[in-house]
């Protein structure tokens, strides 16, 4: 699971690497709040798991 995570947290990161190249502003700033709750859940599923 712990690999699992560490999968999301990096495509996560990919994606938020791809988002800086959008020309829209509204849509970056709704991708990047959708990844800070995405990381937020994955904190909390390491929180569960420990």
């Amino acid at each position: 699971m712990k690999t699992t995570l560490a999968n999301a947290e990096a495509a996560l990161d990919e994606v938020q690497r791809d988002t800086e190249k959008l020309r829209s502003r509204e849509l970056r700033k709704a991708i990047e709040k959708y990844i800070e709750m995405q990381r937020e859940q994955i904190k909390a599923l390491r929180r569960m798991m420990n």
